[in-house]
């Protein structure tokens, strides 16, 4: 049986494609391992850098501890009915007294608005109504921060 000219080309043709088509499939790059995410870039700001590496209980302006808890010459109250929680100077001229609005924050990230009374020397008193955000928590402390007005304080858990 003789194929008739047009069906010979054609088959011609269908082999011509398949051996086209598998030597593109073996000429093709294998799929290489996904490349490393892009580092996400710091964006803490150097003052908030600083409370975050501190340990001291106490009052933080613009990243320098201005009011230190020390257990030898302070006395440190906590009242969790009150959301309140303070610290104190024996001789009573440095205070750090800081009253939650709304829910105590318990862990990282948590917002609180909170009104904060102190007094640094004998005299002047300070009062600031400010929302912080707990940037960073362990089982008895909490770092709390204001990154616009670059305060902070590190408290006791209530």
């Amino acid at each position: 049986m003789r194929l008739r000219p047009t069906i010979l080309t054609a088959l011609r043709i269908a082999w011509l494609l398949t051996v086209v088509a598998a030597t593109m499939a073996v000429s093709c790059p294998r799929p290489g391992p996904e490349p490393a995410p892009e580092p996400t870039p710091d964006t803490k700001s150097e003052e908030r850098k600083q409370l975050e590496a501190a340990y001291v209980e106490g009052l933080y302006l613009k990243g320098a501890c201005a009011l230190a808890f020390d257990l030898a010459t302070f006395q440190r109250a906590t009242n969790p009915e009150q959301q309140n929680y303070r610290i104190q100077s024996d001789d009573q001229t440095r205070y750090l007294n800081v009253r939650y609005q709304n829910a105590v924050p318990r862990q990282e990230n948590d917002e609180v608005e909170c009104e904060i009374h102190y007094r640094l020397d004998a005299g002047e008193s300070t009062t600031l109504i400010v929302k912080l955000v707990v940037v960073k928590a362990t089982d008895e402390y909490l770092w709390l921060w204001n990154e616009f007005q670059k305060v902070g304080i590190i408290v006791q858990r209530l």
